[in-house]
């Protein structure tokens, strides 16, 4: 592989995370404004828009880490089985990142106490809705990297 291509496949594996991640942040912010809400807390669209970006910055350095290490392991294997399954390529991809994050989370909640970490996925809304957002990004990793549609005929294979 050229220097071009490995350049830009490490370029779309860190736009994947920051997508994977910016989602995943403000799935768990939006997630805590609503307990708050069912806690009959007023909590208007400019105190969820105010609350999104320190949620970001608190929530997003460990999410961070969590989504770069689960897409450095699951696109490999996306990758891997996607040249077997050619036609399923982007629910691969799609499956690896949420897989991926469901298995961190299961990780690391067996060293990290839940009520730390992230209470979005406490409950199966919530980690599902965690796990959509990593798996868009992992999705747009496997769009992006795609190979090439060979044109012409081909005999034999």
């Amino acid at each position: 592989m050229s220097l071009v291509a490995t350049l830009r496949v490490i370029a779309f594996y860190l736009l994947a995370v920051l997508v994977a991640t910016f989602l995943g942040c403000l799935v768990q912010t939006q997630i805590h404004m609503a307990a708050l809400q069912q806690l009959e807390i007023p909590t208007s669209v400019t105190a969820r828009l105010a609350d999104t970006w320190p949620d970001l910055l608190s929530f997003a350095q460990l999410f961070l880490i969590m989504v770069a290490t689960t897409l450095a392991v699951a696109l490999p294997v996306a990758e891997g089985l996607s040249r077997v399954f050619r036609p399923w390529r982007w629910l691969l991809f799609a499956l690896a990142g949420a897989g991926g994050i469901w298995l961190a989370f299961k990780v690391v909640g067996q060293f990290l106490p839940t009520y730390s970490f992230s209470a979005a996925t406490l409950e199966m809304p919530g980690l599902l809705a965690i796990m959509v957002s990593v798996g868009v990004g992992s999705w747009l990793f496997g769009r992006l990297t795609r190979p090439r549609g060979k044109r012409g005929l081909r005999v034999l294979g």
